[in-house]
Order: C-alpha cells, then structure tokens, then sequence
C-alpha cells in the first residue's frame, strides 16, 4: 500500500493543476493526465491500453513514452503482464506515475525512447502517440526492433493525416503521415498483423441530387451534398474506409518481426 507523502502529494496536486490549466487556457494538453483531460481525448488513451491488454498477460512489457504512467499500470494490474518497464524522458511524469500508479510488477525509468536498451528482449512494446514526437523516428523504429523479442508484437499508435506532414498544427509534434505512407516505415523490418482505428473522418464528395422533373419541382438539385464519413471510436480496418481521403483520427499498428530479417 502506498505511503502517504506530503512532499508527493504536493508535486502531485501541483503537476494536475498546471495540466488543467493548459486545459482550460488552450483548450488542449501535451500529456495525458488521467482524469485531468477532456473526455473525448481520456476516452482515446483507454481504448488504446484496453485493446493492448489482449497482448500483454504473462509477458514482459515495455511502454516506451509511458508519460504520466496510468497506461502502463492498466496493463501491470488489469493486463497481468508478468513484469513492465516504462520509459520516459520526463522526470516529472515518471515521478508522478511513481507515486500515483505504483505496481509490484512495474518499473518506470526516465530514459530516451531512441536510445534505451534493455536486458533482455521484450515480449510485447507498446508505444501511442509517441513517433509523431520523434524528430529522428527511423532511429527510433531501430530501436524498438532491437529491443522486441523475435516473436515479439509491438503496438503503435499515430495520428492520420491526409497527406504526410512536416508542419503539422499540433506544436509538439514534427511529422504526421498519411494512412499508408505510416505503413511503409515499418516495412523493411515488421509486417502488420492487425490495424485498429479510432473516430477516423473521411470528407465526402460533393454531388448534386440527381436531375429528375420531380427533384426539378421540388427545387433539389440547386444544393450539393456532402456526405461525410465519421468512424467508430474503436474498430478494426477491414477496407471498409478509402483511407487515401481520411483526414482525421488516429490508426493503431499491431506489428511482428519479419523472419526473414
């Protein structure tokens, strides 16, 4: 059971408030502090841990850019991993992961995503909204690979955007790609198991109503319409979207090694 440390505490309260300050000044925060963000961003974050529970009971885990730490917790105490280590470069989200989200089976370290190497392999490597952070990604993709068991999964997650972008309008990332440029990344070293995706919207294009004498009466085909597409919270990707289109939302990658590397 976790001590009661006033000196804790106080960084704690402190380190939600400055996060719920940046709420409610832009509207937005760069890290998720669990019950300290907006629903609909909360709500993200929790599918993406709920769905890598499937992955992680009786395994060795690592969550590279484990931030604040109640991801990386869900998936020591609900997840059952056998033992998780989460990497940051904050020393102040992992103190406050420490000292919220304590766990016998986990380990939270503030190192760099790019350059940590572990013992030992990893079983399964979880990383969400991560990459898009990484100036120099390809090492870092390097990086994952080394430190995942061959018949390791790991499991990314990142924005979509319809065309692969160097300026994004997010101020703390550096790139978002396109549906399928994201794919080609891995390509070299990982195939792709599975693809999740979450609250994905596709413009629609415009058409005018059909030209017929009673649309012509009732004055229908003056107006276009645009019939946009807006995705599930949660679902998986069975081709069921044009991709090339999608402009918004966020895909999740469940990758394997290739064996032939």
């Amino acid at each position: 059971m976790r001590e009661n440390n006033i000196e804790e505490e106080l960084f704690c309260t402190n380190f939600e408030l400055r996060n719920l300050s940046d709420l409610l000044v832009y509207g937005k925060a760069e890290r998720w502090v669990y019950g300290f963000m907006l629903k609909k961003y909360e709500d993200e974050h929790l599918d993406r841990y709920k769905y890598a529970q499937n992955y992680t009971k009786g395994k060795k885990v690592l969550d590279i850019a484990c931030g604040c730490g109640y991801g990386t917790y869900l998936l020591a105490n609900k997840g059952e991993a056998e033992s998780i280590i989460g990497v940051d470069l904050s020393n102040e989200a992992v103190r406050y992961g420490n000292y919220r989200y304590p766990h016998h089976n986990l380990k939270r370290l503030v190192e760099d995503g790019v350059q940590y190497k572990n013992e030992y392999p990893f079983d399964v490597i979880v990383s969400f909204e991560t990459i898009e952070h990484v100036p120099n990604y390809i090492d870092f993709i390097d990086n994952l690979y080394n430190n995942l068991s061959n018949d390791g999964v790991l499991l990314i997650s990142t924005p979509i955007t319809k065309i692969t972008n160097t300026k994004p309008n997010n101020p703390f990332h550096v790139i978002e790609w396109n549906f399928y440029d994201f794919h080609k990344l891995f390509s070299d070293k990982f195939e792709i198991v599975e693809i999740m995706l979450q609250q994905v919207k596709i413009p629609g294009e415009r058409k005018r109503k059909e030209y017929t004498l009673k649309n012509r009466i009732l004055n229908r085909i003056s107006p276009e319409e645009v019939i946009n597409i807006t995705g599930k919270d949660f679902e998986k990707f069975t081709n069921q979207y044009d991709m090339n289109l999608c402009d918004e939302g966020y895909q999740l990658l469940v990758l394997k090694k290739k064996s032939s590397i």
